[in-house]
């Protein structure tokens, strides 16, 4: 009987390996309460029942994970879209801001004692666009953000234990939302900010639930 529950114990806990071991009392109840014809039936019928146990919690387990994925990729699709719609913004701040430099400087030579030239003054306007042009180029966060969201969809298209590394490629969409919203100079490009951030917050949540 003893050799028995040790075996019965033994395949549980393949299956189960945090499960408890039998103690001395357990033991002596199973061996007095238990006929011996009935033991193997016993048995069988338990790991037959831990299998089905099993069995479903495995299909739970990949029901929700699909589900999970199924937001997640929801959530990348919309990010994209996003990010498209950043994509013009830039140059169309830049434009505007080179035209404001120019109408700034006209109006400095209007008022001023011709000392320095259109051809000069315009040049100096258009090198300070550039400038700015540069400060606000958003395109390298835009590749970035695109990457990650190559990556996250490759990961979960691999599958297995992909939470940590989600975690990882979520936190780097942060970032580059972030740094998105800190060189905006538009209030579209910072709406499209915000608006990132709260889907990658999203996100965030749903990974916390992956294994």
């Amino acid at each position: 009987m003893l050799q028995r529950l040790a075996s019965v114990q033994d395949q549980v806990r393949v299956w189960l390996p945090d499960a408890a071991p039998l103690s001395v009392a357990d033991a002596l109840r199973a061996a007095s309460s238990a006929e011996p014809a009935d033991d193997e039936g016993t048995a069988k019928a338990l790991m037959e029942l831990a299998q089905t146990v099993l069995d479903d919690f495995v299909a739970a387990r990949a029901r929700e994970g699909a589900r999970l994925a199924k937001l997640i990729r929801e959530r990348v699709a919309q990010l994209r879209e996003l990010a498209r719609a950043a994509e013009p913004l830039v140059p169309q701040a830049v434009q505007a801001q080179k035209e404001r430099f120019i109408a700034r400087w006209h109006e400095a030579l209007a008022s001023g004692d011709g000392q320095v030239g259109p051809e000069a003054a315009q040049e100096r306007a258009l090198a300070e666009a550039t400038a700015f042009a540069i400060r606000i180029d958003v395109a390298e966060e835009l590749g970035r953000l695109a990457a990650h969201l190559d990556e996250i969809e490759a990961v979960l298209k691999k599958g297995g234990e992909v939470g940590k590394r989600l975690d990882f490629l979520i936190q780097e969409l942060h970032r580059e939302a972030n740094t998105l919203g800190s060189k905006s100079a538009a209030l579209e490009l910072t709406r499209v900010s915000v608006d990132m951030k709260v889907l990658i917050e999203q996100m965030r949540e749903q990974v916390q639930n992956i294994e």
